[in-house]
């Protein structure tokens, strides 16, 4: 895991400063690469910078990057672990493409000299991993960039900025540290985080800087820029359909065993200690449980434990540590504690997010504790139907029927709805009835926003708003024709949570907020090859939770042994902090001053904003203060 950030195009620059710029972006991430820091330009066309943490062949400075050729001025860097880097190691030797000379053993220098031997799209199709890198072919005298199928790692680029050239970096400040970027807000991405509280891709909330999407490449040659997309999730997912073997339960439920613990063991390889997060619930246990299964030593674990906070999940982690008998670190924290926390915690932050703290706090803790690398249950309820918008979709496509009523009544069923139940919750269920559609592009988007349209305009005093980005994705993605469009319903649901609040909330979060504190998080549950057989499989296999249907049946029975009925059929929780009270007292000063810059935004409609806050809950008034908080840190006009 590390840092990444580069040039290209530096004919404009003087001799020595696109090297200069690159290891300035790449000193503004130095939490990502802690052990080692440098730059390398050819003084012609391309600099990349580099930051190294180390976890594979820690010893050794080759492993260091950039990763060079002399003989051929080929450059890389790279972010993130090939998991299958010895298979692809061994094929290469074996190869009449490759006479590549191996100096380290790690799998930065087989990424390497795979791309020479096989290419661009050959190697991105081989590799099994997280992964952002930029590539130099200095013979074609092309620069190509990647990123993993579910966007586990970032990469963020700019083509627009006072150099005229392409800049690249994990992390959106450190493009800003760069100093060719004007630090201007993108209106429409600033719309977009209203309604979500994040930012979809390609945008980000900084106008000239861009998110190169997951699955997507850019290949830049001769001012000419082409991003493709170079994997889809809707096509392999109805390859596996097309290839699947048997409709047998059993052999079904053992394939998923199987897939899942190759995954963990996968993830398992470290030249450094590594661990995993636990909280009690079905996906930490389930990791946890297939880590004891494969490793000969105990596991370290880790769970925070929040004093008079309620739903804490520690006694319940705490069982299951002594159950897969792990080396069990619980991070015993007051309320008090964590406020200390938010200010490093918004520090750290590289792209707004009202959510993440927990992630902040256990990362700490466990990297304090000397572990480099823990896996995560991230990506479970994404595939496995496990959050309520799974159901709440089923249900509202069980009920389309009732589209066919006048608008009228189904306003007044709506209204009151929404005066017996009041909150947000009825708010989206009236303005769904409202509407003329209950299909999911519609209702999807809408019950993933945190402030609902009308909201948002009275937020911007504006009678009409950009484009809606998840609508405008879900709408092209599930088009009749795409491999999308014929996939089983809950599969689409599941296309749609791992596009929207996995990868731009939940990934983006993670990577920032474990980074933060120079720790790696892997994930089992998004192997490729897992995420597509489950999306393959029909609904009656993989039903959501409801009355007649435990939480994530189906991966319960595949984990057979170790989720136990105890921890399958508890309701799903996560420890739950004070914070309307602490926006009231001890987080005021901070709230407020988020708030105060939002306000003095010319975005912003002061009295509109001001009348929203009246009636927000505290998720909604965090989230626009964190916005704030953001701009005013980073300048941005």
């Amino acid at each position: 895991m590390c840092g990444i950030a580069g040039v290209f195009g530096i004919e404009n620059f003087p001799e020595g400063e696109a090297q200069s710029a690159a290891l300035k972006m790449v000193s503004a991430m130095s939490h990502r690469g802690p052990n080692n820091t440098d730059a390398w330009s050819d003084n012609k066309n391309v600099s990349f910078g580099h930051a190294r943490l180390s976890i594979f062949d820690t010893e050794s400075s080759e492993a260091n990057q950039p990763l060079l050729d002399n003989p051929s001025g080929d450059a890389l860097v790279f972010n993130g672990e090939i998991y299958n880097f010895r298979s692809l190691r061994a094929e290469l030797q074996a190869s009449k493409d490759s006479d590549h000379t191996f100096k380290s053993s790690g799998d930065s220098e087989v990424l390497f000299a795979a791309l020479r031997a096989w290419g661009l799209d050959t190697t991105l199709h081989k590799l099994d991993g997280m992964f952002a890198f930029a590539w130099w072919n200095a013979a074609e005298e092309k620069l190509s960039m990647a990123r993993d199928r579910f966007g586990i790692k970032p990469l963020y680029w700019s083509s627009e900025n006072e150099k005229g050239a392409i800049l690249f970096a994990s992390e959106l400040r450190s493009l800003l540290a760069s100093g060719y970027i004007a630090r201007r807000v993108n209106k429409d991405a600033f719309t977009d985080y209203l309604r979500y509280s994040t930012v979809h891709a390609p945008d980000t909330i900084v106008q000239d800087i861009k998110l190169l999407e997951a699955g997507c490449a850019i290949e830049i040659q001769d001012e000419t820029t082409e991003v493709f997309r170079w994997w889809n999730t809707a096509s392999e997912a109805q390859k596996a359909r097309r290839h699947s073997q048997t409709n047998d339960s059993n052999a079904i439920v053992k394939d998923l065993r199987e897939t899942l613990a190759s995954s963990v063991e996968a993830r398992m390889q470290s030249d450094v200690p590594i661990g995993a997060f636990l909280s009690g619930g079905i996906d930490s246990t389930a990791i946890v449980g297939l880590m004891s299964e494969i490793s000969e030593e105990p596991i370290n674990t880790f769970t925070v434990a929040i004093d008079n906070a309620y739903l804490d999940e520690s006694q319940i982690a705490r069982k299951v540590s002594e159950k897969f008998k792990t080396q069990h670190h619980e991070i015993h924290l007051t309320t008090d504690d964590i406020l200390e926390k938010v200010p490093s915690a918004l520090a750290a932050m590289d792209h707004p997010s009202f959510d993440g703290l927990n992630t902040y706090i256990v990362s700490g803790a466990t990297h304090e504790a000397g572990i480099t690398v823990a896996l995560s249950g991230l990506g479970s309820d994404e595939i496995f139907a496990g959050y309520p918008v799974f159901d709440r979709s089923v249900q509202l496509m069980k009920h389309q029927w009732i589209a066919s009523w006048p608008r009228g009544l189904r306003r007044l069923v709506g209204m009151s709805y929404q005066a017996v139940f009041p909150g947000e919750g009825s708010r989206k269920r009236a303005e769904i009835l409202a509407g003329n559609y209950f299909a999911l592009e519609h209702t999807y988007p809408l019950s993933r926003q945190l402030f609902l349209d009308a909201d948002v305009k009275q937020i911007l005093g504006s009678k009409s708003l950009a484009n809606n980005a998840v609508f405008e994705w879900i709408t092209n993605a599930l088009r009749p024709g795409t491999d999308a469009f014929s996939l089983p319903f809950l599969s689409k649901v599941s296309l749609a949570e791992l596009h929207t609040y996995l990868g731009h909330t939940l990934l983006r979060d993670t990577d920032m907020f474990s980074m933060a504190n120079s720790l790696e998080v892997r994930t089992p549950f998004l192997d490729h090859k897992l995420v597509t057989k489950v999306l393959a499989l029909p609904d009656s296999l993989k039903p959501p939770r409801s009355e007649s249907h435990p939480l994530k049946s189906l991966l319960v029975k595949a984990l057979d042994g170790i989720v136990s009925e105890d921890i399958s059929m508890r309701e799903k929780q996560g420890f739950v902090l004070p914070w309307d009270t602490w926006l009231k007292g001890p987080l005021d000063q901070i709230y407020s001053e988020g708030i105060d810059a939002l306000a003095s935004s010319e975005l912003i409609h002061e009295r509109g904003l001001n009348k929203i806050l009246s009636s927000s809950t505290w998720s909604r008034k965090w989230s626009l203060s964190v916005l704030g908080y953001y701009i005013k840190r980073h300048g941005l006009k």
